[in-house]
């Protein structure tokens, strides 16, 4: 089974860890187990799930057109902010849409 890391949220936390399924959606995956992310339509549209992907990007299903339309409105959103930094030179995903396919480390973006 792979697995996913949560990075804390601090310095006073633990990361998560947790078991998951093969081949299923991140977010349901860890809601499962009692963690639930940031959401909203839960349809990869409206962005709130999402997340960055810190360790095996390489292990997640590829990139939907509806989870890239989302992306690239998100980092253009943010680029066009004085908080660009949020977004620039990370590798976002949403919890919604991506599959797990191998072992993980994700950070909760705000």
């Amino acid at each position: 089974m792979p697995t996913v890391l949560v990075q804390a949220k601090s310095p006073n936390e633990n990361e998560q860890k947790f078991e998951v399924e093969q081949g299923q959606i991140i977010f349901d995956e860890l809601e499962r187990q009692g963690l639930v992310l940031p959401h909203g339509c839960l349809a990869g549209s409206c962005g709130s799930c999402r997340i960055e992907i810190l360790e095996g990007a390489e292990k997640l299903s590829p990139l939907g057109a509806v989870e890239a339309d989302t992306i690239d409105s998100i980092k253009k959103t943010y680029c066009e902010t004085d908080r660009a930094e949020l977004v620039i030179n990370k590798n976002i995903r949403l919890s919604c849409r991506a599959k797990v396919l191998g072992d993980i480390k994700i950070s909760v973006l705000k």
